[in-house]
């Protein structure tokens, strides 16, 4: 067994670092999906209250877009561990770049997420 080297312990501590500050980047977009679900189901299920108390109010009521909604909280975590897969023997200057990559794409899929499916209940 050899022991790590000065210079290869770099790399590695700095790679960590970029994992560490993306998985924090990466779990608040999924905090925030989860507060997304949390208050579009409420919305839902305030609004349909709401139908059952009048008159013909049945017809009218919406459904939760469930697959959408858990859809927008999985995009981070995949996005992460798709990067870290992707990133486990690259160099630090291709990691960065990865995991700047992947959060991009995740955040615009994020946030296309996060204003269609507000659009999906006129209510």
């Amino acid at each position: 067994m050899t022991a790590a080297t000065p210079a290869a312990a770099g790399p590695i501590v700095g790679r960590v670092v970029v994992w560490v500050v993306f998985a924090a980047l990466f779990a608040y977009m999924t905090v925030q999906a989860v507060g997304n679900l949390t208050q579009i189901s409420q919305r839902v299920d305030d609004f349909n209250a709401f139908l059952a108390t009048t008159s013909g109010g049945a017809s009218l009521q919406a459904s939760t877009p469930w697959v959408w909604l858990v859809l927008d909280i999985a995009i981070g975590p995949v996005a992460f561990v798709v990067a870290l897969w992707v990133t486990r023997r690259a160099r630090l200057a291709v990691t960065v770049a990865v995991f700047v990559l992947a959060f991009a794409a995740a955040g615009a899929l994020w946030l296309d997420l996060q204003l269609f499916v507000p659009s999906l209940l006129q209510f």
